[in-house]
């Protein structure tokens, strides 16, 4: 089975900018492995430490990303809550596969405390702190419609 690149959408693309409504249970099990295959196989094809479904093109709320930089250690999260930001804001460059050309400025908590589903639709709360915390909420942002432009 090869794998199955998608285009990234174009940044003006409404799913963009419109909020992504939770999977529920009818999206099957198998459903939710491929999904996340698709995310995983896209994000490292273009480069990204993160990538939502809706940035390419996939109208599904789970986005996935790289939890650890220094072990390459791969998350995807379905139906991402974030449950506690603490207020420790920090500014910190970010680019967007989405925005190529772009590097903003973006303010946003350090650490945070998440929950989420994972392909197996086993629920996960876990903190995050640092660049991950950052990866995670940008992504969800994008779920939410919020693109980093908005953010600066």
């Amino acid at each position: 089975q090869g794998k199955m690149i998608l285009e990234l959408t174009p940044n003006t693309h409404p799913i963009l900018h419109e909020k992504i409504c939770p999977c529920n249970k009818c999206i099957a099990k198998t459903d939710r492995h491929d999904v996340a295959k698709i995310l995983i196989e896209n994000m490292h094809h273009y480069g990204g430490i993160g990538l939502s479904a809706n940035q390419i093109g996939m109208y599904v709320r789970a986005f996935a990303m790289i939890k650890d930089l220094e072990h390459n250690e791969v998350i995807v999260c379905f139906n991402p809550r974030i449950i506690k930001k603490y207020d420790d804001n920090v500014w910190c460059e970010e680019g967007c596969l989405s925005f190529p050309d772009e590097i903003i400025n973006v303010k946003r908590p350090d650490r945070i405390v998440v929950k989420y589903e994972d392909e197996d639709e086993k629920e996960h709360k876990i903190k995050l702190c640092g660049m991950a915390s950052r990866v995670f909420q940008h992504e969800f942002d994008h779920l939410e419609g919020i693109v980093f432009t908005k953010r600066q």
